[in-house]
């Protein structure tokens, strides 16, 4: 296995930039090397974990989750109009994307008409977003906010069972966010795809399905989309969606940390959003070096790796609410497992998509 570290040399000027020298090349090859270059255009790291998908709870942030909580416990609409107030002001100034657009889309759906809530609705995947945090008079987005702003204790707080609760909330409130297009620009970065009827596309993290959906009605009927996560709940999720709309061309499959568990050479996409930060920060070596060439033996020889995650972003620019990681650093890895940066887009400062083919001396070891 190989084994991959990085030293840091930090140059302090007018124009700052960061290099990554690799210190063990046990890769030998006759592609050239990409830029090892990060230019330093802040001064916040450039990967940055957290607590993975939690940003920073703040005080607006969880007064305006109280009056939202208070709205659909006392049907009192005056606590909803108060946490829109709060919402309007906020989100252009704590954080990008994550879930405040998704509680304020709940204020307006509260705040509606007949008409508006329709139009709110109208999107089926939008529909059953509501659907599972309305459900039982708004059970689970009840549980959310007061998991979340800890409004108050449940007999679970603190413990695996709780977290693991929480994790499983908020995932499916920020990826299946009915406003995540307005942000993120989600229809740009699947045009930039290119993605063709009869494609088989392996959906790692998938979580509720946000991408999986889209990608099954670009592949057809004689394409796959396979939605992989660790977290079984997505799945069920996504499994029981599949069969209520009768999409007949979406499969789950329950992964581990070592492996993305897909079928060698089967798929012509491997797509990857917001979870290469971890496989980075996290997994020892050992394990990261399985997971990835579990990525690479998946791919046809012609396949496609992509990795769509958060950029880190210039002085004075609004960051991703959570984790974020410099793209030099995911290509220059990948560069080290066998492959070669084909194409780049970024469409909002805060995220960029990067797209990776196997390199042809890698093709000819995974056969």
């Amino acid at each position: 296995m190989s084994s991959i570290r990085y030293s840091f040399i930090l140059t302090v000027c007018a124009s700052c930039s960061i290099s990554l020298v690799c210190a063990a090349d046990d890769n030998a090859n006759n592609s050239p090397k990409p830029d090892t270059t990060a230019e330093i255009t802040s001064k916040v790291s450039l990967v940055h974990l957290g607590s993975i998908d939690t940003f920073t709870i703040t005080e607006q942030g969880t007064l305006a989750g109280r009056f939202l909580l208070s709205a659909l416990d006392s049907k009192n609409l005056s606590f909803a109009k108060k946490a829109k107030e709060i919402y309007e002001t906020i989100i252009p100034t704590e954080h990008y994307g994550g879930e405040y657009t998704a509680l304020e889309w709940f204020c307006d759906y509260l705040l509606g008409n007949e008409e508006s809530r329709k139009q709110q609705l109208g999107d089926r995947y939008h529909n059953s977003f509501f659907e599972f945090f309305s459900a039982n008079d708004f059970a689970n987005l009840k549980e959310y906010l007061t998991r979340k702003y800890k409004l108050k204790k449940l007999a679970d707080s603190g413990t695996e069972a709780g977290r693991d609760r929480i994790a499983f909330l908020e995932d499916f409130i920020l990826f299946n966010n009915p406003r995540r297009e307005e942000w993120e620009k989600t229809s740009k970065i699947i045009e930039a795809l290119k993605i063709q009827p009869g494609t088989t596309i392996a959906d790692v993290g998938c979580g509720p399905g946000y991408y999986t959906f889209k990608f099954s009605e670009l592949v057809g009927a004689s394409g796959k989309v396979i939605a992989i996560d660790t977290v079984q709940e997505h799945l069920n999720y996504v499994k029981n969606l599949a069969t209520k709309f009768d999409i007949t061309n979406v499969e789950t499959l329950k992964d581990r940390e070592d492996s993305a568990g897909v079928r060698a050479n089967s798929a012509d996409m491997v797509f990857m959003c917001s979870l290469y930060h971890i496989i980075y920060t996290t997994l020892t070596e050992e394990v990261k070096d399985r997971f990835v060439n579990s990525l690479k033996t998946a791919l046809k020889p012609d396949g496609r790796l992509i990795i769509v995650d958060n950029a880190v972003v210039t002085q004075g620019t609004l960051p991703y609410h959570g984790p974020h990681i410099a793209k030099e650093l995911i290509i220059g890895q990948l560069y080290y497992y066998g492959f070669d940066l084909a194409e780049q887009y970024q469409f909002i400062p805060q995220r960029y998509v990067l797209v990776f083919k196997k390199r042809t001396d890698q093709i000819a070891n995974t056969k």
